[in-house]
């Protein structure tokens, strides 16, 4: 059985998918939190994540407003 090679970037639409939020959601929160647009910094390109950044995502949204 052929093993599948592992990514360590996932796309903008894959990333909302784990996520739980939709694509639009997800554009809001890294525009909110300064995170990275895609390859060349193009807020009209589609982003990639990593795995940590998702984590970070992750870690922000489920912090409760103070």
């Amino acid at each position: 059985m052929a093993e599948c090679p592992v990514r360590k970037e996932i796309d903008e639409d894959r990333a909302a998918v784990l996520l739980g939020i939709s694509p639009a959601q997800l554009r809001k929160l890294c525009e909110q939190s300064g995170l990275r647009h895609g390859e060349t910094g193009d807020a009209r390109q589609p982003r990639s994540f990593t795995y940590e950044e998702l984590y970070w995502i992750c870690r922000k949204v489920a912090r409760p407003a103070v």
